[in-house]
């Protein structure tokens, strides 16, 4: 093998690195503006989380997921003994 060969192989290996580590860049570039998007979503999903808790009453904020769309009240609310209207007959 001759000396011009050799350099020509180094040129094209020499090539093929530079196309390599600049995709690999421009990959990094993609993946760090997607993860800085995401992170700025993330702080508007918490911002928002906030003011909803700040306007929903506590007793909502602990119930788990399946239960939010339950009645607050509990079960046993028809079985409580309510004091009669004014005017209304007693029994």
């Amino acid at each position: 093998m001759n000396v011009s060969e050799l350099l020509r192989l180094l040129q094209t290996e020499h090539d093929e690195t530079a196309t390599r580590a600049g995709n690999l860049r421009e990959r990094s570039e993609r993946l760090t503006n997607t993860l800085a998007e995401t992170e700025a979503r993330l702080a508007e999903l918490a911002a928002t989380r906030k003011v909803i808790n700040s306007l929903t009453p506590p007793e909502g904020r602990n119930r788990t997921r399946g239960d939010r769309h339950r009645d607050p009240l509990p079960a046993h609310r028809d079985h409580v003994q309510r004091p009669p209207r004014e005017g209304a007959p007693r029994p």
